[in-house]
């Protein structure tokens, strides 16, 4: 009989039990480090915990070599979600990129077809006057009114009714002007109106304040187009106070009802604001002058009555 293959089969048994001794081994030596430091953690708590300490600073870089291919793996993975995903983002960039120059060469056609029809129609289209550069310093969100206080007053040019604008849009006008400070009517404020039109649709209206964070719309007029969520509303210039162009804020929610308009900006960390000229200030108004003597009843009954003028005979 051949017994070859049988120092093969005691082999390979062998170190089988062998590495299933050594498991055991290790097991054995983790559980009673385990009960090892339990018991030092109850019995002496600072011991223990030098010896949670040390055994960390000897697992942790072993762990991170274990944890390396994993970690290379998931960033591999992670780089190339991020490169299908810049391919998409790069062709949506392309897109919008190409339909932006589109709309620009667009609008810059349309400013010189306006520019020379103004100087065709010798249209006089005001100015805007800068009269200075300030911070607001204080607003007030009270249930009456609702104002905000500024570093600019009459010794720096400023006036009532003069419009504050921030970087972001319209913050009010001014009511009461100091020598050195300013008080602005807030957007917000019931007492504000403020003249808009819907850049999508052409429609005019009032931005009312109601006390509220959000703004109403009220008194429409144009076209009979719903209102949409995100529609832009800037100054229209009507009533020559604020300059047309000017944001003013969006529209919360479309649908029935009064529309609802979240300011462009909030006074509230705005810091600096710009205080112009009334747009389109109206005119004086010729101060007739009144002589403080009265004239008597009796001379203006004596006055003689123009004499009707006499025609001339034709040649």
């Amino acid at each position: 009989m051949d017994w070859t293959p049988a120092p093969r089969r005691s082999s390979a048994m062998r170190r089988e039990q062998n590495l299933a001794l050594v498991g055991a081994v290790v097991s054995g030596a983790v559980i009673a480090t385990g009960l090892l430091f339990l018991l030092v953690a109850r019995v002496n708590p600072d011991a223990g915990a030098r010896m949670r300490g040390a055994m960390l600073d000897i697992v942790t870089p072993v762990w991170s070599v274990v944890r390396l291919p994993f970690d290379g793996a998931a960033k591999a993975l992670g780089l190339a979600g991020d490169y299908v995903g810049a391919v998409d983002r790069n062709r949506q960039l392309t897109a919008d990129l190409a339909k932006a120059n589109a709309n620009l060469q667009k609008a810059a056609a349309d400013q010189l077809a306006l520019k020379q029809l103004n100087a065709l129609m010798k249209v006089r289209v005001p100015g805007r006057t800068l009269v200075t550069t300030t911070r607001i310093v204080a607003a007030t969100s009270g249930s009456v009114v609702r104002t905000a206080m500024l570093t600019a007053g009459t010794r720096d040019g400023v006036g009532i009714g003069m419009p504050v604008i921030a970087a972001n849009g319209l913050i009010g006008r001014t009511i009461e002007v100091g020598n050195h400070a300013a008080r602005v009517l807030l957007l917000a404020d019931p007492a504000s109106r403020v003249p808009v039109l819907v850049q999508r649709t052409g429609q005019a209206g009032l931005v009312v304040g109601s006390n509220r964070p959000a703004l109403e719309l009220q008194d429409r007029v144009g076209p009979e187009v719903p209102l949409l969520a995100g529609d832009r509303l800037v100054t229209s210039g009507d009533g020559g106070v604020f300059p047309p162009g000017i944001p003013v804020g969006t529209i919360i929610a479309g649908g029935t009802g009064t529309p609802q308009v979240r300011p462009a900006t909030t006074p509230f960390g705005a810091g600096f604001v710009t205080i112009e000229n009334a747009w389109l200030p109206l005119p004086a108004e010729p101060v007739v002058p009144v002589s403080d003597t009265p004239v008597p009843v009796e001379a203006q009954r004596a006055k003689p009555a123009p004499k009707p003028a006499t025609p001339q005979p034709l040649p």
